[in-house]
């Protein structure tokens, strides 16, 4: 007489494919999440439903039944069947229009942006992507709402819904006009706390990034003027005696015969840049594939070089490359 399939719960199934891997009631539990009481009151019914008692207990363990060896092949591969069934389709970008929503900010932008639309170009031209600027007080809204895929940047820390990789480094260094009183050699620190500063953040109500930073150290600098985007640096720089901490993966950007660079005199300007997206779309076939994109980008980026130490910094070497943003 056949077996009523709908008096078999699927669960018991797992449980005894898991049994037969495992041959103990507690690793079991470990490796599905379930109690002891939980895994045995399974085996039980699986017994009662085919009477038979499937795993006896021994010196050495769970041991599986004649009747257990005879069924567990063909149980595991209908599990595996079950499981190609339910998994979610595959992403075929090349066969797809789609577009994908980003928010990033402004120093994404410059350092890591262009990588990755030239790696989107090469690998899926049928694929859009959306770019919009994002403020760290946004992200988790834009997330939440579906108004973003993935957002890029420096993000704090945010509630345990969101998922987090880490991507690449970065690290502040001060920037001055070329004829600056103090360029030509590694500043010290009595100077840096004793001159004129600009300040680059978000908000006139908010600390900086970098002022986090340098407090955790115990360092204080005067800041004379703020202001919320990074690409106003240069043409205030160029005309005053302010200096300002900009990031050293934006200085090829600047032109290097206007403007003198010199590592932070504190021993610890390091900060990580990481995509967030929220884990109701973990699982996501598309949403995965752009993940995956992002973090293949990041890991061809050139690895920053170790900090040197701050009290004998040396001047940055100058590059090629000269791109005056400050017109």
């Amino acid at each position: 007489m056949p077996v009523n399939l709908a008096s078999i719960e699927l669960k018991l199934l797992v449980v005894f494919d898991a049994m037969l891997v495992e041959r103990s009631v507690t690793r079991v539990g470990y490796r599905l999440g379930m109690s002891q009481p939980a895994v045995s009151n399974a085996l039980n019914r699986l017994r009662d439903l085919l009477k038979d008692q499937l795993f006896l207990r021994t010196g050495e363990g769970m041991v599986p039944t004649a009747r257990a060896l005879e069924l567990g092949e063909p149980l595991q591969q209908a599990l595996r069947q079950i499981e190609r069934a339910l998994e979610p389709a595959a992403f075929q970008p090349r066969e797809l229009d789609w577009t994908f929503n980003l928010a990033v900010s402004d120093y994404v932008s410059v350092v890591f942006l262009p990588a990755l639309i030239a790696h989107m170009s090469a690998v899926a031209p049928a694929v859009k992507l959306h770019i919009q600027s994002k403020r760290n007080p946004e992200v988790s809204g834009l997330l939440d709402n579906s108004e973003a895929d993935l957002a890029i940047g420096i993000i704090p820390d945010l509630p345990r819904r969101f998922r987090r990789a880490q991507l690449f480094r970065d690290r502040y260094v001060c920037m001055m006009r070329a004829d600056h009183p103090l360029a030509g050699s590694p500043i010290s620190l009595a100077d840096f706390q004793a001159i004129d500063h600009l300040a680059i953040k978000p908000s006139a109500h908010e600390i900086s990034r970098a002022d986090r930073l340098l407090h955790k150290q115990g360092v204080r600098r005067k800041i004379a003027t703020t202001a919320q985007q990074l690409l106003a640096a240069p043409a205030i720089v160029s005309r005053s005696d302010l200096v300002v901490l900009v990031f050293e993966r934006v200085v090829d950007y600047f032109d290097r015969d206007a403007f003198y660079f010199c590592p932070a005199p504190v021993d610890d300007m390091w900060f990580r840049v990481s995509a967030v997206w929220n884990q109701a779309h973990n699982e996501d076939a598309a949403a995965k594939w752009l993940r995956r994109q992002v973090i293949e980008v990041a890991s061809r980026m050139e690895p920053p070089e170790e900090p040197r130490p701050a009290r004998a910094a040396l001047p940055l070497p100058r590059r090629r490359a000269r791109v005056d943003v400050a017109g």
